[in-house]
């Protein structure tokens, strides 16, 4: 595929390989009711995928995981496809962090501080970096973490009986992109994730891979653009936006989320809906130069900066643009071209051949894609609140006031995850095709 980047008639900035792919519990439980039925027994299947309904989740790890960044793109990712399902995300990762503890606490601290309190049903582990001290000596270090990785899994199950782990694989040492500095430490980082596979397995537990997906988009991108490839992990350990895009896709696919945002086929010849998915086409009209209809998604595509250079690039080195599908088929046109548009917005011109086949809206700027967008600022204003609530937690009886402090901003983030589910909740949409006429 071309990186190519080309203007559609609309104005619309986007690379030519697109143009051939392309919850209170209550309230949430409530929202749900008032999607059509139709709409509801069209939607992706919930029960395959691992979250459910209630589910509060909590991400351990080192300072990869306290970026807070794969964590808050993974909250994106479940928001927007699964808006009338409330789960709620809390980030539990501290700098410089191993599999017993470090400077912020040991794992007893960190359990009873950082995860007990919000009561997770759900914690994901990620650790490792730090395991292997930066260094390829390797059998003493292993033993330890090996040791501290069982021990850490043993009290996570003692201390939450009842939640579900998700092991991770460590993150990798960019090797591919940068000089080493350390040579060979990403084969250290894969020798603990072949521990980390083989305990999941033995304990029955979810076993996610960060490691292959970003080493596998660095090799594409470095043959593609070397420049834009070393910026994925800048310092070749903590991720930019874009390396945590790509573990927050590969989580959320461990994760069996469903890659539909929506899928609709027309016939445009018979004027009849041939197939909908997770959506409710109504009022599908013939007219004298194309076709109109009203569309309710069940969901939202993902947040992406769509104008944003590194995330064109993104979409074509790893499989991101693969878990966000907004299809759109229309058969039996006899014009060469349309013009889409969406509440009366041109969104972009398309071939016969392109409609036929099938056009991903995920991968335009359209009013779905707009409304998306607030999800991801208010993810990213908890991340922020989350960095300071954890900052007065960790000082504790320090601070005076203290406690009250860490009051006022759960109450503010409880705000925060109302306004993001509401925020999320789709909405109808009037699409209209109409003949380009030269």
């Amino acid at each position: 595929m071309s990186r190519e980047i080309a203007w559609h008639s609309s104005g619309v900035r986007c690379p030519r390989f697109m143009f051939h792919q392309r919850h209170a519990i209550a309230a949430g439980a409530f929202l749900a009711l008032l999607l059509p039925l139709s709409l509801r027994a069209q939607q992706p299947g919930p029960a395959s995928f691992a979250l459910r309904q209630g589910d509060r989740v909590v991400f351990y790890g080192d300072s990869i995981t306290a970026q807070r960044r794969y964590t808050r793109l993974v909250e994106d990712f479940v928001v927007s496809r699964y808006p009338h399902m409330r789960i709620d995300f809390y980030n539990a990762g501290v700098s410089g962090d191993t599999v017993s503890g470090g400077h912020s606490g040991d794992i007893q601290t960190r359990l009873q501080r950082d995860v007990l309190p919000w009561r997770p049903t759900v914690v994901t582990i990620m650790l490792g970096m730090n395991d292997g001290r930066y260094t390829t000596k390797f059998d003493k270090n292993f033993q330890l973490y090996k040791t501290g990785y069982r021990k850490l899994v043993d009290e996570f199950k003692t201390d939450l009986p009842d939640a579900r782990l998700t092991l991770i694989r460590p993150s990798p040492y960019d090797e591919i992109a940068h000089p080493p500095a350390i040579a060979g430490y990403n084969q250290v980082m894969l020798r603990y994730g072949d521990f980390v596979a083989r305990l999941g397995a033995e304990q029955g537990l979810r076993v996610v891979d960060f490691n292959r997906p970003v080493t596998d988009a660095l090799r594409a991108g470095m043959k593609i653009d070397p420049r834009m490839a070393g910026s994925l992990l800048p310092g070749r350990i903590h991720p930019s936006l874009s390396g945590h895009w790509i573990m927050a896709a590969a989580l959320v696919k461990g994760w069996n989320i469903s890659p539909i945002v929506s899928s609709v086929t027309l016939d445009a010849a018979r004027t009849d809906v041939v197939n909908q998915q997770n959506t409710s086409v109504s009022g599908l009209t013939q007219k004298s130069d194309g076709l109109q209809w009203t569309q309710l998604d069940g969901a939202l595509p993902l947040p992406l900066e769509l104008n944003d250079t590194m995330i064109q690039f993104l979409l074509e080195i790893s499989d991101l643009g693969s878990l966000d599908r907004q299809m759109l088929r229309v058969t039996g046109l006899s014009a060469a071209t349309y013009s889409l548009e969406i509440d009366g917005k041109k969104i972009a011109t398309f071939s016969r051949q392109e409609l036929a086949s099938g056009i991903n809206l995920a991968l335009y700027q359209t009013p779905m894609e707009r409304q998306a967008r607030s999800i991801g600022w208010t993810a990213e204003d908890r991340s922020k609140l989350s960095g300071t609530r954890f900052d007065l937690l960790s000082e504790g009886a320090k601070i005076p006031g203290n406690a009250a402090a860490v009051r006022v901003l759960n109450t503010l983030d409880q705000k925060m995850i109302d306004a993001e589910y509401k925020d999320a909740q789709p909405k109808p949409h009037t699409f209209t095709l109409m003949e380009e006429t030269r």
